[in-house]
């Protein structure tokens, strides 16, 4: 997003493998870096650059990447209805991004559908 590097976090509930029965929440969060993303050879080991995670981004010392993302997205950590409204914002589909989203949380389960023990 304008040049940062995000991530989803989306919460599946699934209460059977066969038959394959999941709930998935339309509420999660996206968590964003405080550095712009790239894929500078030099940037590889800023972990600014490619980890979203909350513990790792608070040590930030970009402070005018840090205060651009509390600013326009009002933090590292953003829910998704909030999210949908920056998308909608800048002419992003979100509902496609969703649909697509939901269709690879069923391909992942049915991918390890096998795996899993069967335990009524």
């Amino acid at each position: 997003m304008n040049g940062f590097k995000f991530d989803l976090r989306i919460y599946v509930l699934t209460t059977s493998f066969n038959p394959l029965e999941a709930f998935i929440y339309k509420e999660g969060f996206a968590r964003l870096s405080t550095a712009p993303f790239t894929l500078d050879p030099t940037q590889m080991t800023n972990k600014f650059v490619h980890l979203t995670n909350y513990s790792i981004q608070k040590k930030s010392t970009t402070k005018e990447d840090i205060e651009e993302i509390d600013c326009v997205y009002g933090g590292t950590k953003i829910s998704l209805s909030s999210l949908k409204k920056h998308f909608i914002r800048k002419g992003i589909d979100y509902d496609d991004m969703w649909e697509q989203t939901k269709e690879i949380v069923i391909k992942s389960l049915i991918a390890c559908q096998k795996e899993i023990a069967h335990n009524p």
